[in-house]
């Protein structure tokens, strides 16, 4: 077995590699007659969040949520041609489980006497009505919806260390460039998350159901690109990427929970049909990272690097699965917000055909509220929002999934600066 290089002598090389961002299986070159990628990634995820309530001029602390989630994704990618890769991946959840319990000595969520109506009925909101079971448990497995990929890279730092003279001066460096475009879609007779099956039975030292399944049924249209430069032994890379989803057929509709508005029944099969249902956000991704090369063999294939990376994300507004989904039973119009992260790694590739990649994340959710609906919309154009308040009077006009106890302001639920870290393992096979 030949030894490592030193990084140092590594420099003398004639070829160099692209970073774990921008490798691209590819095929019909001198290496890769057909090239075929397998990859399984093990990961493990905890996220911490206090949820506050609005009172009056402030808020208080009601609830603590955790969740734990262990994955497992599978990821195939093949090479159609020079830099050019079809891949499909599909996570599986092995573990995802969410808990939550009160923050204080008291909860304004068990002593509320709101009715989700509201209270223009005389005597409607005396009785003690709990918003959702204090503390509680639910738990997910199996498959989310699978995704399917092109990765095309019209620039390889390895394949051409120059750009062509006629578009560049000579000597211009060359960065390595991908491209990508990924699409999550339903999975095909998958089970559909379905919230409803929580809420109150969520409660714990009740009757609760098994584990529900993670499929969200959404079309995912992910666009992204990046970009990597060697230099030495450092290799910084940038990564881009934008994602606009679309809730599918069957997704899940707010009009199908359990404890809605007396308004619901007439006004989910009239004015507001297919308005009340998922709605996923959209999402932007800035990333900033580099690899510090240990040690390498260019001529045996073999490389050991350090990994550093940042991310922000922005997440826009939505009817999502947020931290009170399965608490309430339904889907929740949350606020915009940010996750800012970080990730540290170990990656070696022991030989061409088997690499692999240890790396730990931490990351922090700005915060954000949790359950804004729209009380309505004049539906009927009369220049007014005809609105029922719980008085029990026909109004085409008011929302059928407002909540009077949580979308009123100053009764809306937030979530404070959430605390995500997590572990994961990649081993890969390449052919």
């Amino acid at each position: 077995m030949r030894a490592w290089l030193p990084a140092a002598v590594a420099l003398l090389a004639p070829a160099v590699h692209a970073a774990h961002v921008t490798d691209v299986a590819d095929a019909a070159d001198e290496k890769h007659t057909l090239e075929v990628d397998l990859d399984a990634t093990y990961n493990h995820m905890r996220a911490q969040t206090t949820i506050t309530r609005e009172q009056g001029a402030g808020l208080t602390e009601e609830l603590k949520h955790v969740r734990t989630l262990d994955t497992v994704d599978l990821r195939l990618g093949i090479g159609l041609w020079h830099d050019l890769e079809l891949h499909a991946l599909a996570p599986i959840a092995v573990r995802d489980v969410q808990e939550w319990s009160q923050a204080g000595p008291t909860s304004t969520l068990s002593t509320n006497t709101i009715s989700p109506s509201g209270c223009a009925a005389a005597g409607s909101c005396t009785a003690v009505q709990p918003i959702l079971p204090i503390p509680g448990k639910s738990e997910h497995v199996g498959f989310f919806d699978p995704t399917v990929g092109i990765t095309w890279g019209p620039i390889n730092e390895e394949r051409e260390l120059r750009l062509k003279p006629e578009l560049y001066p000579p000597g211009k460096p060359v960065s390595t460039w991908v491209i990508g475009f990924d699409w999550t879609f339903p999975m095909p007779g998958g089970k559909l998350d379905g919230p409803s099956s929580w809420g109150a039975a969520s409660a714990l030292g009740g009757t609760r159901p098994a584990a529900t399944p993670e499929s969200r049924k959404a079309h995912v249209f992910t666009l992204w690109t990046a970009f990597s430069k060697r230099y030495k032994v450092l290799e910084p890379y940038l990564v881009l990427a934008g994602t606009a989803p679309f809730a599918a057929k069957g997704a899940f509709d707010n009009c199908h929970a359990a404890v809605l508005s007396d308004v619901a029944p007439a006004n989910c099969a009239g004015l507001w049909a297919g308005e009340t249902g998922y709605k996923p956000p959209w999402e932007g991704l800035f990333s900033l990272g580099a690899e510090l090369v240990a040690a390498e063999d260019v001529i045996a294939e073999r490389k050991l690097s350090f990994e550093i990376r940042g991310d922000v994300r922005w997440h826009g507004p939505g009817r999502d699965y947020t931290q009170v989904t399965d608490a309430l039973g339904k889907l929740t119009y949350a606020d915009e917000y940010v996750t800012t992260g970080g990730q540290a790694g170990i990656y070696g590739r022991i030989s061409r055909w088997f690499h692999l990649r240890v790396y730990g994340t931490l990351a922090v959710d700005s915060a954000h509220f949790l359950t804004h609906e729209d009380i309505g919309d004049d539906k009927n154009n009369d220049g007014k929002i005809t609105i029922s308040g719980g008085s029990g009077s026909p109004a085409p006009d008011q929302n059928p999934v407002y909540d009077f106890r949580l979308d009123q302001v100053g009764r809306r639920l937030r979530a404070a600066p959430s605390l995500i870290w997590g572990v994961a393992g990649n081993l890969s096979l390449n052919f």
